[in-house]
């Protein structure tokens, strides 16, 4: 898979630093490459899935159902970046926070474009990936998918009791085949607080 640059990911990383319509600051451009360059030697992208063509108990919840419409079968799937970006940001909280929330940025930017990637190199007809916790799902649903996929075992995402994943920089979802489903506001849990929102503006629409 080729490298990742730095125009593939900036405006997701000023995205998640909340920059939103403010002008773009030299120093943190600066930041931002040299974090990803820093995140593609360490990390270790790893991606795995299973394809169902039924409605595993878990999904039949609004939310899901909504999201998978029509579609005959459907992925789930886990992937992550591995434990060295943990480590790396851990040694940053230390010595410099500013850099810190840079590099945490951009490697959350970083994994979802290389899950993006990926996805796209499996077949063209697959929607979004719709993780547990995106409108108003219940994060414990991430559960039965990591067992499913022995993520554990298979890529090393550990499971906590507060359904967080070890390493962080991991994500656990569906994804559509052949689903029509398209990204919207529609019962996030920022709806009434968001800030993009009140400026007209969709996250998922920002380039």
């Amino acid at each position: 898979m080729s490298s990742v640059s730095y125009s593939d990911i900036s405006h997701i990383v000023y995205s998640y630093l909340g920059y939103r319509n403010l002008s773009r600051d030299e120093k943190i451009d600066k930041l931002i490459i040299e974090c990803l360059e820093e995140i593609e030697q360490i990390s270790s992208f790893k991606y795995i899935y299973q394809e169902y063509d039924y409605i595993l108990d878990f999904l039949k919840k609004k939310q899901y159902l909504e999201y998978l419409g029509d579609s005959t079968s459907y992925l789930i799937c886990a992937t992550t970046l591995g434990s060295q970006i943990d480590k790396r940001s851990k040694y940053y909280q230390m010595k410099d926070m500013v850099k810190m929330c840079v590099f945490d940025a951009t490697a959350s930017a970083y994994l979802e474009y290389m899950a993006d990637m990926y996805e796209k190199s499996i077949r063209n007809d697959l929607s979004y990936r719709f993780c547990p916790g995106y409108q108003n799902t219940d994060v414990a649903d991430i559960r039965p998918i990591h067992e499913l996929l022995k993520a554990d075992k298979v890529i090393g995402i550990t499971l906590l009791d507060s359904n967080l994943m070890v390493p962080q920089k991991s994500m656990i979802g569906i994804v559509g085949i052949n689903c029509h489903a398209k990204k919207s506001c529609k019962n996030c849990f920022l709806l009434e607080n968001c800030d993009y929102r009140k400026e007209g503006i969709r996250c998922y629409t920002i380039k």
